[in-house]
């Protein structure tokens, strides 16, 4: 947790591509809840924080939390990566990297190539085994 209760969800390094990323997380599985490009507001005018446009603000851009990520990466590149349940079409993950330099990562795309590589080892973490166990049912 960081000051003014913003915090890094994930912060990830491949050694063998030297790969950085920032990974945040926004999944919630309600139709309604398609992440957009830009986002909407209540009759209040309080945003809904599901467009990109504000996902950036809240997840990327507060000082607090580039000044924590350059501190761990320094100042190399570094990939930022929002996963997410769904998005409102297509578009927006393409436009998400056009316009904010974010990936978009599906979170059933994630799970379905952890399932298709986690294979046979008996893991310990009891989240990898039981993506391993979900991955071995017969649907």
């Amino acid at each position: 947790m960081l000051a003014g209760g913003k915090e890094v969800d994930l912060l990830a390094y491949n050694p063998r591509t030297n790969e950085k990323y920032h990974i945040e997380v926004r999944v919630a599985t309600g139709k309604g809840f398609r992440i957009r490009l830009l986002d909407t507001e209540t009759k209040d005018g309080r945003k809904h924080r599901r467009g990109l446009d504000t996902l950036n603000e809240i997840k990327f851009k507060p000082q607090i939390v580039v000044d924590e990520v350059k501190e761990i990466f320094g100042n190399s590149d570094y990939k930022k990566v929002l996963v997410v349940w769904d998005v409102q079409d297509s578009k927006v993950i393409e436009q998400a990297k056009a316009v904010y330099g974010i990936e978009v990562w599906k979170i059933t795309d994630v799970l379905s190539e952890m399932m298709r590589k986690i294979g046979t080892k008996a893991y310990r973490d009891d989240a990898l085994r039981i993506v391993q166990l979900i991955s071995k049912m017969k649907v």
